[in-house]
Parts: structure tokens; sequence; C-alpha cells
């Protein structure tokens, strides 16, 4: 009983505080540049674009969800292979820490879910993907920023997949020994709005 309380009463702490935040929705846009570890492949260049909503919890600290569309892989140097572009639905979680309450600059880490826009779980099961790329990936990712007063936001951040995109392990292209994992670099702006 003293547990169903102590939740009811955490629940209520963070209702109001959530309550009185200023949450105020956005748009992000920004440049990629991609690679796949283990991999013949050389570094390719993309865009990701999305929505975000922005939600203070405390002076220092605040949440951010995000959906983007992400365009990653990798560039091919070879005359065989052709480049590996992969599309993903990025649903992402990050966490951004104010170095002070008057201070734009943040630090950022999260964790994300990317989703294969063309080799997904519902293509594969109609036999209309490509089964060699994996259906999603798990990212954790950080990076740097700063915010100004009037909704203008700047970020940089590393993101790093943790399930290899070879699904199989059949493709030439991978031809060094190891998990191929993504690994992108982004370069980026997002505005929020008042509301």
């Amino acid at each position: 009983m003293k547990i169903i309380k102590l939740l009811i009463i955490l629940c209520s702490l963070c209702n109001s505080g959530l309550a009185t935040a200023q949450v105020r929705p956005g748009f992000k846009v920004g440049l990629n540049s991609a690679k796949i570890s283990n991999t013949t492949l050389d570094a390719k260049s993309g865009i990701y674009i999305g929505a975000l909503v922005d939600i203070p919890i405390t002076d220092y600290y605040t949440l951010q969800p995000e959906l983007l569309y992400s365009n990653q892989g990798g560039k091919s140097n070879s005359d065989i292979y052709g480049d590996v572009n992969i599309n993903y639905v990025s649903i992402g979680l990050p966490n951004k820490f104010y170095v002070s309450p008057d201070s734009g600059l943040h630090f950022i880490l999260g964790l994300g879910l990317d989703i294969n826009f063309e080799n997904n779980f519902v293509n594969l099961t109609n036999f209309n993907g490509d089964d060699e790329i994996s259906p999603v990936d798990v990212t954790v990712f950080g990076g740097i920023g700063y915010e100004f007063n009037f909704g203008l936001i700047l970020e940089a951040r590393y993101k790093q997949g943790t399930i290899s995109v070879d699904f199989f392990g059949e493709d030439d292209f991978y031809e060094e020994v190891g998990s191929n994992l993504n690994g992108v670099f982004q370069i980026g702006a997002a505005y929020k709005f008042k509301i």
C-alpha cells in the first residue's frame, strides 16, 4: 500500500511539472555522413528531416522525442558493387542536459529505433524487400548543441547502430570480419515554435 501511495505522489509531481512546463513542437533538418563498419564502402552523404517535441523537465534537463526520416548507408568505391542506400524512419529519445539554466549550451544523450523504410518486417513478410539488409536498428547517440532564445537550435551528434546491417552475413561488399554497424555523424538545425 505504501508503494502505491508513493507511485501516486510521484506521478502527480511529474504531471504537475509537465503541466507547467512549456512544451514546444518543432522541426529539424540536417546532413548525415554515414558509414557501415567492417566494409569496403566509403562514407555516404545524406539528409535527415523530421519533427520534435521539446519537453522541459527542469532548468537543466529537457526531453526531446523526435520522429525523423534519415538517409544512411555507404558509398561504393568499386565498379562491381553499387552504393548501399538505406532509408530509415528514426524514432529518437534525446535527453538534453544544459550547462546552466541561462545557457543554451547543452549535451545530448539518447536512444533510438531506426526502422528500415523499404526493408521493414511488412515488406519482408510480403516478399517485397531486400532480406539481406536488417529491417531495424537500435541506436545510441550523443552530441552537443546550442539553443538560442528565439527557438533556433544548432546540434552536432554521433549516432551508433547496434544491430548488424548485413542481416544474414551474405553480401560480398561486407568483406571484413565483424559486425557491420551503422555509424552516422549528424549536423543540423532545429526550430521550436511557441504555443
